[in-house]
């Protein structure tokens, strides 16, 4: 038997759930019992699901985390919004440091007897031949290399993910984890190619893993240059957008922005990293300004990343770091005109997985998604209208959804084939003031 954690109150304090408690204003005893059984049954079972919490929790519409042994950190239940956040296990529950439950706010912890079985992620994979097959020949799968792989986490679906692109169909094992298995293949990287898109998807579980790619059993075996886990706060709430600026004299200009940065394990209220902004054509004069104070050029794109898009006329700026959200002013002409973009930026969970939502001073709105392999053709559907929008021409990852009204909105990210790699892709549109 046990008893939930239920209240309406900031907590300040950490928490070790090793039994059921009973919270009235603050914790009270525990069951000897209970002890007992938990100690036993964790003697008898190896523990398979150790998770970390991190996350602002908004929703009036109850979430539940499930696991055998949980650590809450950096966690905020909003009470202004009715937040309600649900968290289940096994073992324990432990509420570490910057956790807070806000006054109106709904938060239950539960020691159960069990997990409920949730349903598997589908892999799309095949097992192995023990025989390889003699028509693949080898192909590189470095990091950066031709194949241009992507090994990431996703919050959404809780899953390793991955994809590339290859002409043989590929194989990757999770170290730990499963045996060599094979990609799904959606089919051609962009129509007419011989290169082809491959992905995975393997349920996370709960801890932080390494993987590697291979043609076959006898070629190179390519181990990826870091581990990957599922990272849960992926920093969906607003920071860092300036409250005011100076006024610029607006213009409108023909060309498309991409966004390529990174938020895996950062804390919100750090400057993170903008590794490029990249223009999908040549612009002479290009030049970008952040939050009116720092200024970067575009300068002539060479680096071989994309192998596939058939333009390969691009510009691209240095990196330089910034808080989570911005306002960026482009221009071509010194900034006596300029267009002025707000910059919402979140993730889906891992690495390089970054949401980037540009919204121009007349409401035109950009998406830049890195999940899906950026030379593949991919769409973006609206989940609650089911609007669907095609990549640009350069990027295979930027969409243009046209004119949007301020607001919040979620998205899914697709192969161009009709495979859902992600369900789950947040878009915030807010309009920058130009006076």
């Amino acid at each position: 038997m046990y008893t939930g954690i239920r209240y309406h109150m900031r907590v300040f304090t950490s928490i070790i759930l090793l039994t059921a408690l009973s919270f009235q204003g603050k914790a009270q005893s525990t069951s000897t019992d209970a002890k007992a059984q938990n100690n036993e049954a964790q003697n008898n079972e190896i523990v398979n699901q150790q998770i970390q919490i991190s996350k602002t929790v908004d929703d009036p519409n109850c979430q539940t985390d499930y696991g055998n042994e949980v650590n809450v950190v950096n966690t905020v239940i909003k009470g202004a919004s009715e937040g309600c956040l649900e968290i289940k296990a096994t073992d324990y529950i432990d509420l570490g440091e910057f956790f807070d439950s806000e006054y109106g706010s709904t938060f239950d912890a539960q020691i159960v007897s069990e997990i409920p079985g949730t349903d598997p992620v589908d892999p799309g994979t095949d097992p192995v031949d023990p025989t390889p097959d003699t028509e693949k020949q080898c192909e590189d799968f470095s990091n950066h290399g031709p194949s241009n792989p992507h090994l990431y986490a996703q919050s959404s679906s809780n899953s390793f993910v991955g994809d590339l692109v290859a002409k043989y169909t590929p194989e990757y094992k999770i170290e730990g984890l499963t045996d060599w298995k094979l990609l799904t293949t959606a089919g051609s990287v962009i129509p007419g190619s011989d290169k082809k898109y491959h992905y995975y998807k393997e349920p996370f579980d709960g801890w932080e893993r390494n993987t590697l790619l291979r043609t076959k059993a006898g070629c190179p075996e390519y181990r990826d240059v870091r581990s990957q886990k599922v990272y849960t706060n992926t920093l969906e709430e607003w920071h860092g957008l300036p409250t005011s600026m100076p006024s610029i004299n607006p213009s409108i200009k023909d060309y498309y922005i991409m966004v390529n940065s990174e938020l895996e394990g950062r804390p919100l209220w750090n400057d993170i990293p903008v590794y490029n902004l990249y223009a999908d054509r040549d612009i002479p004069n290009l030049n970008v300004r952040v939050n009116w104070n720092d200024f970067y050029s575009f300068e002539k794109y060479t680096y071989p990343l994309f192998q596939v898009r058939p333009n390969r006329d691009m510009m691209i700026t240095t990196s330089f770091n910034v808080k989570k959200d911005f306002i960026i002013d482009v221009s071509d002409d010194g900034y006596q005109t300029a267009s002025r973009y707000t910059v919402y930026r979140n993730y889906q969970g891992g690495h390089w997985s970054t949401a980037t939502t540009l919204t121009r001073h007349d409401g035109r709105v950009t998406v830049s998604v890195q999940g899906i392999n950026w030379d593949t053709d991919q769409l973006l559907v609206n989940v609650s209208t089911g609007q669907t929008y095609y990549n640009i021409q350069q990027f295979g990852n930027v969409f243009d959804l046209g004119y949007l009204p301020d607001g919040d909105y979620q998205f899914a990210v697709k192969t161009y084939h009709g495979h859902t790699i992600n369900d789950r892709v947040i878009v915030k549109v807010k309009r920058p003031s130009i006076n």
